[in-house]
């Protein structure tokens, strides 16, 4: 990590594939990737398991204990159960579709490659390298916070006497003694332990390839910006450099298209949650949990403004970076250029005004509005559960 934090070194530059380097280490250890020496037989029975764990278990051991000791939970309880539910239900719909297209996250690092050898210089090669570091730094911000909350919710519950997750175990009584408690709540950390790694890599995902996207859109506005400002080159010169932005415009609209089926659908099924998520969360966290539970219950609101909220941003600013470079190419010197320079320019303008975006499902458009259109959702569970008397 402190690697990350040091001035970058010219002979040591990160390439823009490296901005999935921490992720993809997360991806072996899961089992969602081979190593680089293969696959052993032990290495793919534990990604059995934890695939079985994280994505069969979890769910269904969540839901049998809501409908079946429902009535001997609290609360507080029931609603973390809940809560844990609805997540936990969403889990591997997102699992199934970020596999399904786990192929294009091998294209996607070849063409960000072939982004790169696009670099004019040292310093574009320095900005790519920050770039690259900063999505490294966020992939270890997310996993702190989503860390964070499984530590706090385990020792939370545990040190109230209660196990964390209420995860569906008929061999072991966590209410017999305080023994069994501990060995309950244990046995529910490693498989919540696995699924919370899982969940924070395929919420991350999208910011990443949101993050390097913004990376290349600003650096081909410098090119753009550079355009015909070279007094000694030719006219030939200044049509090459044009012909060059152009492709690298394509290359920015390929990798755009390389990551839509992977983003869209994730988000999507967040967006189906998180706002009766968020507000079954805020209902406890204000009108029934404790202090102790008040700590996991924080934590685990921050995880949901994570899953959407980076994103979302990312993506209106994306959409400002599209509309800069417009502007950028409308304004560079070209009031000079031959006829075969005014052409081309105009053909990139036209293909530059259509900003990137991307939506979810087909559905909704996903940037800041939407993001908060779905948070009024779960202020407005919590204001109906005010005024029935609820809480």
């Amino acid at each position: 990590m402190f690697n990350l934090l040091k001035a970058p070194v010219p002979s040591k530059l990160k390439s823009s594939p490296a901005a999935f380097e921490y992720i993809e280490h997360a991806m072996i250890l899961m089992g969602w990737i081979p190593p680089q020496d293969g696959w052993t037989p032990a290495r793919v029975v534990l990604a059995i398991i934890i695939v079985a764990w994280s994505a069969v278990y979890l769910p269904i051991g969540v839901f049998i204990t809501f409908f079946v000791d429902l009535k001997t939970l609290s609360t507080t309880e029931a609603l973390s159960v809940l809560q844990v539910a609805l997540n936990a239900m969403g889990f591997p719909l997102k699992l199934f579709f970020l596999r399904l297209n786990m192929r294009r996250f091998y294209k996607i690092k070849e063409l960000l490659g072939r982004m790169d050898e696009r670099c004019i210089g040292l310093s574009e090669s320095i900005k790519v390298h920050r770039w690259v570091t900063r999505c490294n730094i966020v992939f270890l911000f997310y996993l702190l916070i989503f860390t964070t909350y499984a530590i706090l919710t385990f020792l939370t519950a545990t040190f109230s006497e209660t196990v964390p997750w209420n995860i569906y175990n008929p061999f072991i009584d966590s209410h017999k003694s305080t023994k069994n408690l501990w060995i309950a709540s244990l046995l529910e950390l490693i498989p919540i332990k696995c699924i919370v790694i899982q969940t924070c890599m395929i919420d991350v995902f999208p910011l990443l390839f949101g993050l390097i996207l913004r990376a290349h859109i600003k650096l081909l506005k410098q090119r753009v910006d550079k355009l015909c400002s070279d007094s000694t080159k030719s006219d030939d010169e200044n049509n090459e450099d044009l012909v060059n932005c152009i492709e690298d415009h394509k290359l920015i609209l390929e990798y755009a298209a390389l990551i839509r089926p992977v983003i869209e659908p994730i988000i999507f099924v967040q967006f189906l949650l998180v706002g009766l998520v968020l507000g079954i969360s805020l209902i406890n966290l204000y009108f029934f949990a404790d202090s102790w539970a008040k700590l996991a219950i924080g934590a685990y609101i921050l995880v949901q403004i994570t899953q959407t909220f980076p994103f979302c941003c990312t993506c209106d600013l994306i959409r400002e970076d599209c509309e800069s470079l417009a502007v950028a190419i409308f304004h560079s010197s070209w009031k000079n250029s031959d006829r075969k320079y005014r052409s081309s320019l105009l053909y990139f303008l036209q293909n530059a005004q259509r900003t990137i975006s991307f939506t979810a499902g087909s559905i909704f458009s996903i940037g800041l509005n939407t993001n908060i259109r779905v948070a009024k959702l779960a202020f407005s569970v919590v204001t109906f559960v005010k005024q029935l008397g609820l809480g």
